[in-house]
């Protein structure tokens, strides 16, 4: 070809030459990863491998095909393969630290169709209107992401985008502070411990509703009071008229304390501490729980304290990562304090003999300590259980589920159920004298395991069944009448105790959780979206009684009911509702 041909034959024999298809390919495999990573009925595990590696294998297969398989001239793949890397890296420093994921996870692949559809729009253009066209398309896409934020992901993995400029509900919380309207009183006792700590008394979700059946299409719960309040996945404990739970305050980690009647603000315990991760978002995740006249919490940094609850002076406390060189967790520490024969229990997640720690409630001094694999996680609270007449502490971390003495700390059986792929992550439920329905980790599946000993104190453990048909992630559920009832990832779902089958699926809640109402057989849930909804907890049919707006945003957080009044929260407001 000599220097005097026109443009229009230069761009006749670079089109002939262009190899487009190995690129459409890598785009449709794209496209194919985020649909798997925002499907709720694969495992979560699985779901966030297609996330964060989808991306990443998309630009090394799309880099590998512009420079060795494309068959453009090798200016124009060094041009090409620049730009590409030059805009991410050119706004880098201006966009938002939680955007800086969103570069990789959506910039990158929307860059590569930018590019992928330049070269076929210009396929006979002039090598300069091929570059100003493509870098104009990446200017388009790139440009945007400084003018965002993410707020975190829901349970599907779909981002929460809000403008860059819009202040955050934890930005107006910064100087609410206790009010001077209501004194901490240090008369104050919690004589009546009504709901302790995380998913109420046993851990199983059950509320002590004397009341009538419920109808919320005739009579619906009347808001009593709404409050703000600080980022975090904690839920409340109620003790003689007063909440507790933990929350976010800027640099603060803190544990507040709320009149069960006003919603107000009576006291803030706050340490230097915070925790934030990308899906999630800030703030502590475990619930504070109130025994032998004690606060006791566990922060997402992993400080475990014990506070008076009438003020919120510390009595103790022990930094775990500083004391027994334990991790914070990918998601941040997330076990709720166990309170039994005067023992604190948190899973620490130390190498050693740091998995499972006691404390002794009063004095603070460490109790017992009990191995766990190392570099084992777990975001499940220990857990009292009384099986075959025993009565153990069951725990469930990155191995399986072992049970210990609570005075002594020695390790009673371990298990490993045959479809276990932990961490932990929900709490295991019991389904009779001598049977456990346990979560088998992140959206896998439960099993119903089956307890026996022997006079020489032997345990036999064997599975009766397992199933994927209830795949709870962080939403626990509950058994009650023989039946199960819970979250199959985003859609409600029950099943027979006794054999696994499932009764029905029905209920599009997202990643929501709720509580049991066993006296009138009834469950209150709360959708990820805020909504609350009364639903029939009946084998034979999915029917609902009323469903309402209680929140907006987020919403994770255990429920919980107390006498006629329920109480909810998120990561941005805490309401009371009276039944």
């Amino acid at each position: 070809m000599t220097d005097t041909e026109p443009e229009e034959s230069i761009g006749k024999t670079e089109s002939s030459q262009l190899r487009l298809w190995p690129a459409v390919l890598i785009l449709v495999l794209q496209v194919i990863a985020f649909g798997l990573s925002i499907s709720p009925g694969i495992s979560n595990g699985v779901r966030f491998g297609f996330m964060m590696l989808g991306p990443s294998a998309g630009v090394v297969l799309f880099a590998i095909w512009l420079l060795l398989a494309s068959r453009l001239p090798w200016k124009h793949r060094l041009i090409l393969a620049t730009v590409m890397i030059a805009f991410p890296l050119a706004i880098a420093p201006l966009v938002h630290s939680s955007i800086m994921l969103g570069l990789l996870l959506y910039g990158s692949p929307v860059s590569m169709l930018i590019s992928v559809v330049g070269l076929r729009m210009t396929m006979r253009a002039s090598e300069r209107r091929r570059m100003i066209t493509i870098a104009l398309g990446l200017v388009t896409v790139w440009s945007p992401f400084v003018l965002g934020r993410i707020n975190g992901f829901r349970g599907d993995y779909l981002p929460e985008f809000s403008w860059r400029w819009t202040s955050t509900s934890e930005q107006q919380l910064v100087d609410i502070r206790p009010s001077t309207a209501v004194e901490p009183s240090q008369a104050w006792k919690p004589v009546d411990v009504e709901w302790p700590g995380f998913r109420g008394r046993d851990r199983n979700g059950q509320a002590n509703w004397r009341g009538e059946r419920l109808d919320w299409t005739t009579t619906p719960p009347r808001e009593r009071w709404r409050i703000p309040i600080g980022p975090g996945w904690s839920s409340f404990a109620f003790a003689s008229g007063r909440l507790f739970t933990q929350e976010q305050r800027a640099e603060d980690e803190a544990v507040s304390c709320y009149d069960a009647e006003t919603g107000t603000l009576i006291w803030m315990q706050t340490n230097k501490a915070r925790f934030v991760e990308i899906v999630s978002g800030a703030g502590p995740r475990a619930t504070p729980t109130i025994a032998d006249g004690r606060l006791f919490t566990l922060g997402a940094t992993g400080v475990v304290q014990c506070l008076d609850p009438a003020n919120g002076d510390v009595l103790w406390k022990h930094d775990l990562p500083a004391e027994l060189n334990a991790p914070v967790l990918m998601w941040g520490c997330s076990s709720s304090p166990l309170v039994i024969a005067g023992r604190v229990v948190v899973f620490a997640g130390a190498k050693g003999d740091a998995g499972l720690v006691a404390f002794d409630a009063m004095s603070g001094e460490v109790a017992w300590r009990v191995a766990s694999p190392a570099g084992g996680m777990s975001y499940s609270s220990a857990q009292l259980i009384i099986l075959a007449g025993r009565q153990q502490v069951v725990f469930g971390d990155s191995k399986g589920l072992f049970a210990v003495d609570p005075s002594a700390g020695d390790v009673i059986w371990r298990f490993r159920p045959s479809k276990w792929n932990g961490p932990a992550m929900c709490q295991p439920q019991q389904a009779g004298p001598a049977s456990l329905v346990v979560p088998l980790g992140d959206g896998v599946g439960v099993a119903r395991l089956d307890f026996e000993i022997d006079e020489a104190d032997n345990w036999r453990i064997s599975e009766a069944w397992t199933t994927n048909r209830l795949k709870p992630s962080f939403n626990d559920f509950f058994v009650h009448s023989g039946q199960i009832f819970g979250f199959d990832q985003h859609i409600f779902v029950s099943l027979n105790a006794a054999t696994g089958e499932r009764n029905w699926k029905r209920g599009r809640y997202g990643f929501g959780q709720a509580i049991l109402l066993p006296a009138t057989d009834q469950m209150i849930v709360v959708t990820e979206q805020g909504d609350l909804v009364l639903v029939a907890a009946d084998p034979d049919r999915h029917l609902e009684f009323g469903r309402f707006s209680a929140l907006k945003d987020k919403t994770w957080n255990h429920p919980i009911l107390v006498d006629n009044r329920l109480f909810v929260r998120n990561g941005t407001v805490a309401v009371c509702y009276e039944l």
